[in-house]
């Protein structure tokens, strides 16, 4: 049952593009956890997929990833917001009021819980696997590498640099810190938790608390989703080359600086 205040504390962001059935899955999930829950969810698909179940906000086409967090996280008005791509689901392991315990309990801008990829093999039969994405960011001058694995134990939790997108988080500090980079349409996540590391904040990581993530690839969503926005992270930051958690290197060419 869901505590009496939690709704008082989170807002559930969601930022859609060109997945309704995906998006319908997470939001029945949430309101069979999570009731009386707000739910605000941006949407800049080409066509338009409007909810009455939710508080729906109709952005412009193609606004990108990290604008259309933007642009719903100003309309948030709980200290804390629980950030969820809109091809994941809620479990009876996701327990939102656990994480409210750890980032208060330390004090962290962000805990992150984890990631189960869900994938349907037969109409009987579905595969789940826990997916690993946490590490630490070490920074060389212009060099940037992604080290899996935690920092210290932090009570419950591990300290981190990266984790997975499911995260709850204090809605002023990540308003303090600008927000998501609205240039980025793509790779938004990442730039975040380096501005996050790069300002001396907590983030947290509890791999007791998970979510499902069926991964979810229409047509339209496809194309727009295959565009490379890291060079542009990278000028943001300085980085002439970035070595990602799978031990992948990329080199980047200057670009004109990104404010």
């Amino acid at each position: 049952m869901m505590p009496a205040n939690l709704s008082l504390q989170v807002t559930a962001l969601v930022k859609t593009f060109e997945r309704p059935r995906a998006l319908d899955r997470l939001i029945r999930s949430l309101r069979r956890f999570y009731p009386a829950l707000r739910v605000i969810v941006g949407d800049d698909s080409v066509t338009a997929f409007p909810r009455l179940d939710v508080d729906y906000v109709r952005l412009p086409v193609d606004i990108g990833v990290a604008a259309g967090r933007n642009a719903i996280l100003e309309l948030v008005q709980t200290p804390y917001f629980l950030s969820l791509d809109d091809d994941f689901a809620l479990t009876s392991e996701t327990r939102i009021e656990e994480l409210i315990q750890t980032i208060e309990r330390h004090d962290a801008a962000l805990v992150a819980g984890d990631l189960i990829r869900c994938e349907q093999k037969f109409p009987w039969r579905i595969r789940r696997s826990r997916e690993t994405y946490h590490g630490l960011f070490r920074r060389e001058g212009d060099s940037l590498q992604l080290v899996p694995g935690h920092g210290t134990t932090v009570g419950e939790a591990f300290a981190c640099d990266v984790a997975p997108h499911f995260f709850l988080a204090q809605t002023d500090v990540i308003r303090d810190l600008g927000g998501w980079f609205a240039p980025l349409k793509m790779d938004e996540h990442q730039e975040l938790l380096l501005r996050l590391k790069e300002s001396g904040l907590i983030v947290l990581h509890r791999p007791d608390v998970s979510i499902e993530h069926w991964q979810d690839r229409p047509e339209v969503y496809a194309a727009f989703r295959a565009r490379d926005y890291l060079p542009l992270m990278a000028s943001r930051h300085g980085l002439r080359r970035i070595t990602d958690l799978n031990g992948r290197q990329r080199e980047f060419p200057p670009l004109e600086h990104a404010a």
